[in-house]
């Protein structure tokens, strides 16, 4: 076998060598991520926007308005109160206007500007990148659009 073949065969298997270890990296940090939930689940009893917004813990109506901007990626006042009305039973539209105030006062929720749909809110990018830290998503925002 000519130096030049012998040359080529250990260029290509130094390429496969870094790709396996680029995949075993992967899979790495997603066993320690799958771990990582397993403790807070241990600790926590659950995984809850709570765990990442410990401010809401006991404010029911401002975590279900977390977790529905987590469905929904953005919505206005009447999409949240008829989201809410559907999982919790009732909802006021004053109600969610005032909770999205202090929750924009915290830093949780952000306004966005819309022309056709008023007032529309999503999620601080700040809290998305805990709640993805959290449970050990590698995405970048320039990736998520929505955010």
């Amino acid at each position: 076998m000519p130096e030049e073949d012998l040359a080529r065969e250990v260029q290509e298997l130094r390429k496969a060598l870094d790709a396996m270890k680029a995949s075993f990296e992967l899979v790495s940090q997603m066993a320690q991520s799958y771990l990582r939930l397993l403790n807070i689940y241990a600790e926590y009893g659950g995984l809850s926007v709570d765990v990442v917004i410990p401010e809401i813990k006991h404010d029911p109506i401002a975590r279900e308005i977390v977790k529905v901007l987590f469905d929904l990626k953005r919505a206005n006042v009447s999409q949240i109160t008829r989201e809410l009305k559907g999982r919790r039973g009732k909802a006021s539209r004053n109600t969610v206007r005032a909770k999205l105030e202090e929750l924009k006062e915290l830093g949780v929720v952000r306004e966005i500007p819309s022309d056709d749909r008023g007032k529309v809110y999503a999620l601080s990018r700040d809290v998305v990148k805990k709640w993805l830290d959290l449970i050990g998503m590698p995405i970048r925002f320039e990736q998520a659009k929505d955010y």
